[in-house]
C-alpha cells in the first residue's frame, strides 16, 4: 500500500513539474478561438502549450509574473507598451474591424450606426484592445464621433462587445471580424468598416527573452507557419 501511494505521489509530481515547464504563450481574448484550434493541432504532435488569454492589460501584468515566451497581439500594440522586451515579431494575418449588429437589427453600412434607430453600441477600451483604438479612428476619421458618443457603452474586451451584441444588451459593437464570425450564429449579422478609417492592424506572434534559448518554443513559431496552423487563422478572418 505505502509503495502504491508513494508511486502515485511521484507520477502527479511528475505531472505538476512537466506541466510546470510547459511552454508559456499569451493571446488577446479576441483571439482565444483560433488560438485554441492551432493548439489543438500542435499538441497532437507535440508537448502541451500553457495558454492565457484577456486584454492586453491583463497579459503585460501575467507576462511580469510568468515565463511567456509568446504573446500573440497587434503589434503596433506590442511594440508601444513600455513594459516587455520583444525579441522578434512573426506575422499570422491582418485584423479587420467590423461592427456585428444584434438579431432583429441591420446595418447596411458601417456609418449606418449613427442612425436614430440604433440605441447603443458597443466598444472595448482603447488602452486595453486595439479594437478600441480602432473604434476610436472609425469614429473620428467618419466624423462620427459626436454623433455617438452618447450611445457608446465601453467595456474591456471584445469578447465582451461580442456577449453584449449577442444577447441583444446592445444593437451593435465594434469589434474584429475573429469574433463576429466565432458568434455568428448568436449575431444578425456585420458590416465591415472601410480600412481607410483605422490603421493597419498586424497580427503577430511577439517572441520574448525566453523564447530564444528555447527549442520547444522556436517549434511552437515554426508551426504557426504551416498550411494547418494558416487555415485555422483564414477561417477566422485573418
Amino acid at each position: 500500500m505505502k509503495r502504491w501511494y508513494v508511486g502515485l505521489l511521484a507520477s502527479a509530481l511528475l505531472s505538476v513539474c512537466s506541466y510546470a515547464d510547459a511552454l508559456k504563450i499569451a493571446a488577446g481574448a479576441g483571439y482565444k478561438k483560433p488560438v485554441q484550434e492551432v493548439l489543438k493541432l500542435y499538441e497532437a504532435k507535440y508537448p502541451k502549450v500553457e495558454a492565457i488569454y484577456g486584454n492586453m492589460a491583463q497579459i503585460f501584468a501575467q507576462a511580469k509574473q510568468m515565463d511567456i515566451a509568446v504573446v500573440i497581439a497587434d503589434k503596433k500594440f506590442l511594440e508601444k507598451q513600455k513594459e516587455l522586451a520583444f525579441v522578434e515579431y512573426q506575422t499570422i494575418g491582418e485584423g479587420k474591424a467590423v461592427i456585428a449588429y444584434a438579431k432583429g437589427v441591420h446595418l447596411e453600412k458601417a456609418e449606418d450606426i449613427a442612425d436614430s434607430s440604433i440605441k447603443s453600441v458597443g466598444m472595448p477600451e482603447a488602452k486595453k484592445a486595439i479594437y478600441g483604438d480602432a473604434g476610436i479612428e472609425f469614429l473620428e476619421n467618419a466624423k462620427l464621433t459626436d454623433k455617438v458618443k452618447d450611445k457608446l457603452i465601453v467595456v474591456a474586451t471584445v469578447p465582451q462587445v461580442s456577449a453584449y451584441v449577442g444577447s441583444h444588451e446592445v444593437d451593435a459593437g465594434i469589434m474584429n471580424l475573429t469574433a463576429a464570425l466565432d458568434s455568428f450564429d448568436k449575431i444578425g449579422g456585420y458590416v465591415k468598416i472601410p480600412e481607410h478609417y483605422y490603421g493597419k492592424i498586424e497580427i503577430v506572434a511577439g517572441s520574448l527573452k525566453a523564447c530564444e534559448s528555447d527549442a520547444t518554443c522556436r517549434q511552437f513559431k515554426a508551426f504557426l507557419k504551416t498550411p494547418e496552423a494558416k487555415a485555422v487563422f483564414e477561417k477566422y478572418g485573418l
